[in-house]
């Protein structure tokens, strides 16, 4: 699940996206957080959990 700081991340990085401002590693991020916010809720149940174990 997306907290609120990586929502507010994503906002950000999607700004910058869109006036081709972002960096390499900037796209990157915002693919990374998109996949994470567009993935379905049933597959990331317990991602957080196996992440940390």
């Amino acid at each position: 699940m997306m907290d609120k700081d990586k929502f507010e991340r994503l906002n950000f990085l999607s700004e910058k996206a869109l006036q081709n401002n972002a960096t390499n590693d900037e796209l990157k991020e915002f693919n990374k957080l998109h996949k994470e916010w567009t993935e379905p809720q049933e597959f990331n149940l317990f991602g957080d959990y196996i992440q940390e174990h």
